[in-house]
């Protein structure tokens, strides 16, 4: 009996010399699919909701805020334009009627949903909502955007770039964004104060891989403690919002 386990062992040992008896570990990256490890860039959703205090916007409104306290801010960004009353925001008339020129589809309230990518018109269930911008967060980004904020003398600069992170090359792409309050009110938790930038400018057109750079100088600005922000990018064309930031 010890015989034939003295063979085995010589038989084991001889193996060993042969194939190699050590197990080895993939080195840090081995085995992973190409581009893991890397900064995965997320779509984010730009809500946009068009009111006037209606009564069908005192409706919507607490529900779309509610739906904004679910997602974060790196999913989905709701903002409140005011067409009319002393919310009004400055620019958000231009911008609503370059969105929908047919000004029997400008009654309020008015949900898009990444610029023209989908919207709902009037009153909706919170659920139907969310499965507007559910649909969005599943897109693939092709926009890339970082962005810094300054203060000097009571005025405040946003600078930073976007990056075409697509394959192919994007064009009329317009840099955008809006300035809003956190007002801790129902109804005008989000209302927009300004939008940087009016409707009528061209866009810029991105290679695959290139970067464009940006500043906005706000004047007069001071960046206080309940003063939030987003910088977006949209198709100056198709009316798309391909990629937005929250500011905070």
């Amino acid at each position: 009996m010890k015989r034939y386990l003295l063979i085995l062992v010589i038989m084991g040992l001889t193996a060993c010399l042969l194939v190699g008896c050590n197990t080895t570990t993939p080195s840090e990256g081995e085995g992973e699919g190409e581009g893991e490890g890397e900064e995965e860039i997320a779509r984010v959703v730009l809500v946009e909701l068009f009111t006037s205090h209606c009564p069908n916007c005192k409706i919507v409104e607490p529900i779309l805020e509610e739906v904004a306290e679910e997602y974060e801010r790196t999913e989905m960004i709701l903002v409140e334009i005011g067409t009319w009353g002393d919310a009004i925001t400055i620019g958000g008339n231009d911008r609503y009627k370059w969105y929908l020129p047919d000004s029997n589809q400008r009654e309020t309230p008015n949900t898009l949903f990444n610029g023209s990518n989908d919207r709902i018109w009037k009153v909706a269930s919170k659920n139907s909502f969310k499965d507007k911008i559910n649909i969005q967060l599943a897109k693939e980004a092709e926009i890339s955007i970082q962005v810094s904020k300054t203060e000097n003398s009571g005025s405040t600069t946003l600078s930073g770039s976007i990056k075409n992170i697509s394959t192919s090359a994007l064009d009329n792409l317009l840099i955008n964004g809006m300035i809003f309050k956190d007002n801790n009110i129902v109804g005008e938790k989000y209302m927009v104060s300004k939008i940087i930038k009016d409707t009528g400018e061209t866009g810029v057109t991105l290679a695959a891989g290139a970067e464009q750079s940006f500043e906005f100088v706000l004047e007069e600005l001071s960046w206080a403690y309940n003063v939030n922000g987003v910088i977006f990018v949209q198709d100056s064309s198709t009316k798309e919002v391909l990629q937005a930031i929250y500011v905070e």
